[in-house]
């Protein structure tokens, strides 16, 4: 059932999307395009977030990119999952933070009905097969140092580390910001600031700009000329288009048009709900 309806959706996606678009002659997507899947891969109503099911989905799929929450357990192990609580995703209402490791592996996600992953065990599966971008989710002070150098070893150790982004979010979370400048120069970090802002900072940054931060933030904070601005101060713009955004209205409609902006404006990648792929999916050169 799920492939006939696809077989049926997709076709009018693309018919919907096409008259929105003047990025190039071409219909296709530039091969360095960044697509990075949302919480964890390809999460639908039989797949958790955060799940081996959901990065085995998107790594077929073509995402270029997975995006990792990355949380820490009361013993300062990191896991892969993007709530505090656990309930949501695994129905049993208790904190990350409040249990150890041994305790959370006892715990299986709902949907996937699978354990919930380490970063290590998670990074491990993609390993040669697809980057990540981490969503660092705080810690505390006892464990800041712990927290970053578990998640490096991770991402070396599976030949991650040089390619990976880092988020920092908008509303600062505990330590955030320690975590990513603990990897400025081992991987890029995003920078969060208007073009405006980025002219007058761009004194005080590496020459190589590019080669330690990217631009990312969602795509009501942009213009077609702040893309422009950044591409020739040497920076990528990757752009968030998630459901979780639009508070009100048809968050399927707001995304799809928050899409088309997003590629007329030229942007390098975009962070999608698996939802938005019948529209992106097709696009993406071969």
């Amino acid at each position: 059932m799920k492939k006939l309806m696809l077989s049926i959706v997709l076709p009018l996606l693309v018919i919907l999307i096409t008259p929105y678009l003047s990025f190039g002659k071409t219909d296709k997507l530039d091969k360095d395009f960044i697509l990075v899947a949302h919480r964890g891969g390809v999460v639908d109503e039989n797949t958790s977030e955060n799940s081996i099911k959901g990065l085995e989905e998107a790594i077929k799929r073509g995402y270029t990119h997975i995006e990792i929450d990355a949380r820490v357990s009361k013993d300062g192990h990191v896991i892969c999952f993007h709530d505090e609580n656990l309930k949501r995703e695994t129905g049993i209402d208790k904190n990350i933070s409040d249990l150890t490791l041994e305790e959370i592996k006892k715990i299986k996600l709902l949907r996937s009905e699978e354990q919930i992953p380490t970063f290590h065990e998670y990074c491990q599966k993609c390993q040669g097969r697809i980057n990540v971008m981490v969503d660092t989710k705080g810690v505390s002070d006892k464990y800041v140092e712990r927290y970053c150098r578990e998640i490096e070893t991770a991402l070396a150790d599976n030949g991650l580390l040089k390619d990976a982004l880092f988020i920092i979010n908008i509303v600062p979370i505990h330590n955030q910001e320690k975590v990513a400048y603990w990897f400025v120069g081992k991987s890029k970090v995003c920078w969060r600031v208007s073009l405006e802002k980025a002219k007058i900072l761009l004194n005080t940054m590496p020459k190589d700009i590019g080669k330690y931060y990217y631009i990312f933030n969602y795509p009501r904070h942009f213009t077609k000329d702040d893309i422009q601005g950044f591409h020739e101060m040497g920076l990528k713009v990757v752009l968030s288009v998630n459901l979780s955004h639009y508070k009100t209205g048809d968050p399927q409609q707001q995304g799809l048009d928050d899409i088309c902006k997003a590629l007329d404006m030229g942007v390098d990648g975009l962070q999608i709900d698996s939802c938005y792929d019948p529209i992106i999916l097709p696009l993406l050169a071969k």
